[in-house]
Formats: structure tokens, C-alpha cells, sequence
């Protein structure tokens, strides 16, 4: 398969192009993501009273009062948690993305070069 020979018209050799661009940056997001889901960002597992005292007692929740403090600490502390179940969810998507761009643009860039029988 030769992509940029010298019989192909120059609509070719810039469809060819364009494609091959695309093909390149789908397979380093592909293996981006999938480095990521594998070497993971050590985490930090703090309970519940961990993540008060080093988030919430600060100077700027010294207005609340106890109630108020209690319950915005709370959800933010549900939500870090909430966020951190589904990181590896969002970048699952991102790699199969990716892994679909890999398939559909080789398969059209094979389709596009692929030699003509001849009779």
C-alpha cells in the first residue's frame, strides 16, 4: 500500500495525508489512555475526619457555623469520593474512542489504497 505514490492524483496524496495525521494522533491517544488506566496517580484514601481536617478547617469556613460546616464538608468529601470512583470510567470511554478512530480511519485508508485487481 503505498500511501503518496507518483500515479495517484494529489486529492489522494491529500486525503492520505490528512488520514495518516489522524491515524498517528488516535493511536498516541489510544496508548495515552491506556498508560494512564494502567500506572494510576497513587491516590489518597482519607477518612472521613482525614479530609475535615485538612479541607475543612480553614479560614475560610471559620464563618459557618457547626451545622453549616459539617454539612459542606460532607458533600465535598462525597463528592472527591464520587469523582475518584469515576475517573477510570471517563478514560475507559476516552480509549475506546480513540480505539474506534484507530479502526474506522485505517479501515477507510485501507479501503482508499488498497491495490485494483487487474483482469
Amino acid at each position: 500500500m503505498n500511501l503518496f505514490s507518483k500515479e495517484k492524483e494529489i486529492i489522494f496524496k491529500i486525503t492520505n495525508a490528512i488520514l495518516l495525521i489522524w491515524l498517528v494522533a488516535a493511536i498516541v491517544i489510544f496508548f495515552s489512555t491506556v498508560i494512564n488506566l494502567v500506572v494510576k496517580e497513587p491516590g489518597r484514601s482519607y477518612t472521613y475526619e482525614e479530609y475535615k481536617e485538612l479541607y475543612c478547617e480553614t479560614d475560610y469556613y471559620k464563618e459557618m457555623t457547626a451545622v453549616e460546616l459539617e454539612n459542606n464538608c460532607e458533600l465535598q468529601y462525597n463528592d472527591s469520593e464520587y469523582n475518584s470512583e469515576y475517573d477510570d470510567y471517563y478514560k475507559m470511554i476516552g480509549m475506546y474512542t480513540s480505539l474506534a478512530n484507530i479502526v474506522i480511519v485505517g479501515g477507510v485508508m485501507f479501503l482508499l489504497n488498497k491495490k485494483k485487481k487487474e483482469k
